[in-house]
């Protein structure tokens, strides 16, 4: 027995060993981090990066936590099932056959693959399983008739239900848009497809590249005809894929028939798997680097001018943990310091099982099986707690040009990083200490040191691997400090600053009602017409910050480009009203 016992120890203690991992980077001790803060530099922060995915819209539960999230964006439907999505049935189910041969790698090997999830498929198919537009449909009413607008949404096409015919005018698709559009709904942003790169989310109906293409300039077409100013994605790889290597390469030879590129980007590593555990701290916390190269290395090699639409993304290396969470704070600052370059954002998911917001409990079903569900009453996971402190520092706020100096973790990501926000008339900074330390914090702005008051608060953890869950209404923020003492950023922290008395540039950001912009995209020629009188001087620049043209008017100017110069770029307009921001696609 004392023998057993002791083989038992020993093995928990190998295990631990194996296991256990220590701060993955090396970093001087007693760090300082300075932000330098440019008051006259804003930029309206875009909302559409708060997005979400958020699924089930029927029972009352339901909705009460839907109505309850106030969710910035809806993408329906989500994931592999859109592909598979029948809207007159509202219901999964097969499109063409179980199996189907396409063509492999780049030698064009034909091989056979049966639909990916055939089983789950048939399923909700032979039980009429719901997806649930009836319910989100009387959600979005709900929202039209208090707030006067209906969700934003972003809508997943099937690409698979016009069938073989791609020059029929894609009646399915053109009789779903017209449905949507009678519901209620604004059909503004669409997805041609989810994750069609991988063969088992294709179909015997579009089996290959070329084919996928084929309906995607088609539907293309036929959405545009109906609105000029839909905006169509189609989806691009993240990373090497061995079955179809050169379907970046095949989709964007031509740039015409479509908007934006989806990508889809998850980030992170299993710390409990020994393939790669001493990797996968360090992985969450270097998430933001991670989420730039899987777009630098991919979808712009190919669409370098097309903006991406993260429809579904995370990060997480063993679960709703300190690091997952503190590098999913940082990845959205490194979205807001990159605007020009992501348009949309839906962290997955919300109320589903992966990186979900929500705590998951198994019960025993009335058959006697064990199945999973939301806990209720609803408790927030590490995921939802920074959720709703990122989207409290960041939602409908003007963003101000700052510059954190602070040592590296890496090339590329620094131990700390921040943004620099004005909110209902109050500055305040939002930072993430990566560190696996205590870091003394101090604001400059515009060259002088701030030292008035501040109230601190932040979410902090001992571990890299803490986990916590909190009632639904508990607030996750900490009060650290409020005076005018100095300011320490707690080890591994995500952080809300209010600099009480901070004196920033009074120039505010023009509402976009007073402006329009059109039309834009464009081929090179665009309007800008504003809603009072005065004089603005305007400036364009490309998205490296070259300055391409400057000038002044009064009301109203028609700007034109040069016949090659295609691309993304910056408008800034600034008058005695303020500045604004603006991205211009030139095609």
């Amino acid at each position: 027995m004392l023998k057993n016992l002791f083989c038992f120890s020993l093995s928990v203690l190998i295990s631990a060993s194996v296991f256990a991992q220590g701060y993955p980077f090396s970093l001087p001790s007693n760090m300082e981090a300075t932000i330098n803060v440019t008051s006259s530099s804003k930029e309206v922060y875009n909302n559409l990066l708060l997005g979400t995915n958020t699924h089930h819209f029927s029972t009352t539960n339901e909705k009460d936590l839907i109505n309850k999230l106030k969710p910035i964006t809806i993408r329906f439907p989500h994931g592999l099932w859109s592909n598979w999505y029948d809207w007159r049935r509202d219901v999964t189910r097969l499109f063409g056959t179980e199996t189907f041969q396409y063509e492999q790698g780049v030698n064009k090997t034909i091989k056979t693959k049966t639909v990916d999830l055939l089983a789950s498929i048939n399923t909700f198919d032979n039980l009429d399983i719901k997806v649930g537009i009836e319910g989100l449909t009387s959600l979005n009413a709900s929202r039209k008739s208090t707030t006067g607008k209906g969700f934003d949404m972003m809508w997943t096409f099937n690409m698979s239900a016009d069938g073989t015919d791609f020059n029929n005018g894609c009646p399915e698709t053109m009789a779903r848009y017209d449905d949507l559009i009678v519901r209620g709904f604004e059909v503004k942003a669409v997805e041609m497809g989810n994750e069609c790169f991988y063969p088992g989310q294709r179909s015997s109906i579009i089996p290959n590249a070329e084919d996928y293409i084929a309906r995607a300039k088609s539907m293309s077409a036929a959405l545009k005809a109906k609105d000029p100013n839909i905006k169509v994605s189609i989806p691009l790889l993240r990373r090497d894929n061995w079955a179809n290597p050169n379907w970046n390469t095949d989709l964007t030879q031509d740039l015409t028939y479509f908007d934006a590129v989806t990508v889809h980007t998850y980030v992170g590593s299993d710390p409990d798997d020994a393939a790669n555990s001493n990797e996968a701290f360090g992985t969450a916390l270097t998430a933001r680097k991670h989420l730039g190269n899987s777009i630098y290395d991919y979808a712009h090699q190919v669409a370098p001018n097309k903006p991406i639409w993260l429809t579904e993304w995370g990060v997480k290396s063993g679960g709703p943990n300190a690091v997952s969470v503190l590098g999913m704070a940082d990845c959205y600052i490194f979205m807001s310091e990159n605007q020009d370059i992501f348009e949309r954002a839906n962290w997955f998911s919300v109320n589903g099982k992966l990186n979900s917001h929500y705590v998951w409990e198994t019960y025993i079903s009335p058959s006697g099986v064990e199945r999973p569900r939301i806990k209720y009453p609803l408790e927030k996971t590490l995921f939802g707690s920074a959720y709703e402190i990122i989207r409290l520092a960041l939602e409908n706020t003007t963003l101000i040009e700052s510059d954190v100096q602070v040592a590296n973790l890496v090339d590329g990501v620094k131990a700390v990083n921040a943004r620099v926000v004005i909110k209902d008339g109050k500055t305040s900074v939002f930072v993430v200490n990566l560190s696996n330390q205590d870091v003394s914090f101090h604001v400059n702005i515009d060259g002088v040191a701030y030292t008035d008051t501040a109230v601190h608060k932040a979410i902090a953890f001992s571990t890299m691997d803490e986990e916590s869950a909190m009632g639904i209404d508990v607030d996750p923020l900490t009060l650290i400090s409020d005076g005018s003492e100095s300011i320490t950023l707690p080890k591994f922290s995500i952080n809300i600053i209010e600099l009480s008395n901070a004196s920033l540039s009074t120039k505010r950001i023009v509402k976009e009602d007073e402006i329009s912009i059109y039309p834009n995209p464009n081929k090179g020629t665009f309007n800008i017409k504003l809603t009072h009188g005065e004089e603005v001087q305007y400036r364009i620049y490309s998205i490296n910050g070259v300055e391409n043209q400057k000038g002044k008017f009064v009301s109203e100017k028609e700007i034109r480009f040069d016949i090659n110069q295609t691309g993304i770029y910056i408008l800034q307009l600034e008058g005695r009203k303020g500045i604004s921001t603006h991205k211009i696609v030139i095609r």
